[in-house]
């Protein structure tokens, strides 16, 4: 952890820092209050563990250069890294960017094209959070939220304010920068790794081709795994293992708790309206919207949580009626047209589909738009369903809360599913 302060004060600072980044949902463009405390944002340059544990990260704000190579390196050898994540690569580069995510690692936003932020204005700080934030998850679902990595390094207490207010509440620094960047060699930078090398210690890489850190990677976790060292991303040291959510008084634990908060949170899933059960073999758990299945080994990219198929469940028999019956129809610019089902995505709930998750979240769409009574309220509203979701248009809701998902979960739990 940074220099100063006792582990209580640092654990503190960490539940405030959560607190901050769970009430901000999605990537919205604020400028900062001038009420805003810098101390909102915990800064980390080593985090507080007596385990011999470490925190690879490499920035990716340049050319291309050798991401392949370490996102090769890191699977061969099962670790997982942290990638801050500038807009320009990422627009550059949405293939490796989808790789990362798929292969485990996390993401932190690294600003859209690297200026030194105690230069630019509030406006243009938070135009640099969000366009990177709205273009990785469109990438990739998953939201960079609360972490951030400053450009250079750089910050002040203008800067604090603003990454409060827009969300980000971990700022993300080093224990260790290799240099690679300024011409370190690979030898070199092994040795100084080892050297620095210290339980809780973020090393700080580049993958641009100016720097040999790729090189240098295979050596580098091999010599710090023989002193007794493993790793993990930066989001596993700072993210809670377990939550409990008040508002229904159910607790969410472990790969239900970090899928929940990696891909979509209380906008997606909904409150936790059962405890962790077991039905034919498989831990289950219920939220309003959805039910998380644990299936081991499945799917690691997503802590091995897959969501179950509510919206075919609770449509079963409905086949008949004209909004699920298949239609012939192709893609054009206001609707895409999905085969596999035989429906549309149009407009609004494209738009919805597209920025909460798309496909892996909610499957494809199993019905056309359609009126239909709310259980819950009585109301009637315009609503279409997927195969793990339903959408529901609120007029009555000023965007984005206009769209929101039908509660599934408390549907099918109720129908005993």
């Amino acid at each position: 952890m940074s220099r100063g302060g006792s582990r209580s004060r640092v654990l503190a600072r960490l539940a405030l820092a959560l607190l901050l980044a769970i009430i901000t949902i999605g990537p919205a463009l604020t400028v900062a209050p001038q009420n805003v405390a810098a101390a909102e944002v915990l800064t980390v340059r080593k985090f507080d563990t007596t385990e011999k544990v470490m925190a690879l990260t490499f920035d990716a704000g340049s050319d291309t250069g050798y991401a392949k190579q370490i996102l090769d390196t890191l699977a061969s050898k099962d670790v997982k890294a942290s990638f801050g994540m500038t807009g320009v690569w990422a627009q550059a580069n949405p293939d490796l960017v989808r790789r990362m995510v798929n292969d485990g690692h996390q993401l932190i936003n690294h600003s859209w094209d690297h200026p030194h932020f105690p230069q630019i204005s509030s406006a243009e700080r938070a135009s640099q959070l969000s366009r990177t934030e709205d273009l990785v998850h469109s990438q990739t679902g998953v939201w960079m939220k609360p972490y951030f990595r400053p450009p250079y390094g750089e910050y002040d207490q203008s800067t604090l304010n603003d990454l409060a207010a827009n969300g980000y509440t971990v700022s993300v620094m080093w224990t260790t920068d290799t240099m690679g960047w300024n011409g370190a060699t690979s030898s070199q930078i092994v040795q100084k790794t080892l050297d620095q090398a210290t339980p809780g210690g973020i090393v700080l890489m580049h993958v641009g081709a100016a720097s040999q850190d790729a090189a240098a990677l295979p050596a580098m976790i091999d010599q710090l795994r023989a002193r007794g060292y493993r790793f993990q991303t930066v989001r596993d040291f700072i993210a809670p293992t377990s939550r409990y959510f008040p508002e229904t008084g159910h607790t969410v634990s472990g790969n239900f708790l970090r899928y929940w908060n990696g891909f979509g949170g209380l906008a997606s899933f909904g409150f936790p309206i059962s405890d962790v059960f077991t039905r034919d073999g498989v831990q289950m758990q219920y939220f309003e919207r959805v039910r998380m299945e644990l299936h081991p080994g499945v799917w690691p990219a997503r802590y091995d949580v897959l969501l179950g198929l509510l919206g075919v469940q609770l449509t079963a028999g409905r086949g008949g009626e004209k909004p699920f019956q298949r239609i012939v129809a192709s893609s054009d610019a206001n609707c895409n047209f999905y085969q596999p089902t035989g429906h549309r995505l149009c407009f609004g709930f494209r738009d919805y589909w597209v920025s909460h998750g798309g496909l892996e979240i909610f499957g494809y769409p199993i019905s056309e738009e359609f009126q239909e009574r709310n259980r819950e309220t009585g109301d009637v509203y315009t609503v279409q369903y997927f195969e793990r979701a339903r959408f529901e248009y609120h007029p009555e809701n000023r965007p984005p809360w206009n769209v929101l998902g039908g509660h599934l979960g408390r549907q099918a739990m109720d129908a005993g599913y």
